[in-house]
């Protein structure tokens, strides 16, 4: 029994009401701990689950006494230290009788291989960064799903960031995934820069690559969206169905994105001989409420638009939202005039 511990009797069923705890628990604290990583809702997991264990045994989650040795998991074992470290780091040939007689010593004892030490020796840690501007965003979580399906695939775990585009808060992941040794780190940037980003970003020890927005005059790779191209294909569809007063919902015209399909849209129109109406351009709007007050200003205004361009998604859903209780006819009217989300041409490249 290690020094740090208090038990009491347990009934079996208090036993196999453990058995998912203490799995979490271990999995949880080389998440916490070993990683040096602090997740908010994970940290709130296991503070909820501490004092259900404790009622059930008189045992806290966290061990009082020090993290297992791959010495005591050799001893426990019956082998070697190197036979240890050959069946959990898989880098040798190790029967099947004493795999098994290590992996089982490991779990009892909650033994984990030391990353870092790991990542010295190997000069990989099998890691990538990953910086969100914001978790908020439905379409970035669409973006996080796929990028950590595609790299655990490939065998890389990856870390997650949310900057809640707060350029202080992406600034110390940055710096957290330089500590770490992450072997790439892509980056969704926030919108507004911190001192330094710029340079920050072009003398990376390690590949990066920026997603969705780019970073003007920073030669990074990037994966983003021909926003232009997309504002002009929504200016054609809104034509081709006989829209002319077209109204906006847009985020800061110095945003970049917001920018660029605003000018997309009014070049795709002029091309169709339709001139964009500048006072139903609805500016600045960041949040829920803000895109909701502007879709009924527009509602509201004496020549109302037949027809709604909202720069991102997040604003495309709120404006909607008043419609119906306005009695607008976009409801009323064909489903792609109602709600339509265009799939913007990709653009890969150099920033």
């Amino acid at each position: 029994m290690r020094t740090g511990h208090r038990r009491t009797p347990s009934s079996p069923r208090t036993i196999a009401s453990l058995v998912v705890i203490k799995r979490f628990s271990n999995e949880a604290r080389k998440l916490v701990y070993r990683n040096g990583i602090v997740s908010h809702a994970l940290l709130a997991c296991l503070q909820s689950i501490q004092p259900i264990q404790k009622r059930l045994t008189g045992e806290w989650l966290m061990p009082a006494g020090p993290l297992p040795t791959i010495h005591e998991v050799a001893r426990l074992a019956g082998v070697s230290v190197a036979t240890v470290s050959k069946t959990l780091n898989r880098s040798g040939k190790v029967s099947e009788l004493l795999q098994a007689r290590v992996n089982a010593a490991a779990r009892k004892l909650g033994y984990a291989p030391h990353a870092s030490a790991r990542s010295l020796r190997s000069g990989a840690t099998r890691i990538l960064g990953l910086l969100v501007a914001d978790l908020a965003n439905p379409y970035f979580l669409k973006l996080v799903e796929s990028i950590e399906r595609l790299s655990s695939a490939a065998g890389y775990s990856v870390i997650l960031c949310n900057s809640a585009e707060d350029p202080g808060r992406e600034e110390r992941h940055l710096a957290m995934l330089l500590s770490q040794r992450a072997d790439g780190v892509i980056v969704i940037p926030t919108r507004r820069g911190w001192s330094g980003r710029q340079a920050a970003l072009a003398d990376l020890p390690m590949p990066g690559i920026l997603v969705d927005r780019r970073i003007e005059g920073l030669d990074l790779d990037s994966v983003t969206t021909d926003n232009v191209a997309l504002g002009r294909l929504a200016a054609e569809h809104l034509d081709d169905l006989g829209h002319r007063r077209i109204a906006v919902i847009m985020g800061s015209p110095e945003h970049q994105i917001a920018r660029h399909r605003l000018d997309g849209l009014r070049s795709g129109l002029a091309s169709r001989g339709t001139t964009l109406d500048e006072r139903l351009i609805e500016k600045d709007n960041f949040s829920e409420a803000a895109g909701h007050a502007a879709a009924m200003r527009l509602l509201r205004h004496a020549q109302r638009p037949t027809a709604i361009f909202a720069t991102n998604n997040h604003l495309s859903l709120d404006c909607f939202v008043p419609l119906p209780r306005a009695g607008s006819p976009f409801p009323t009217t064909s489903p792609s005039s109602r709600l339509t989300s265009l799939r913007g041409p990709a653009w890969c490249g150099r920033a």
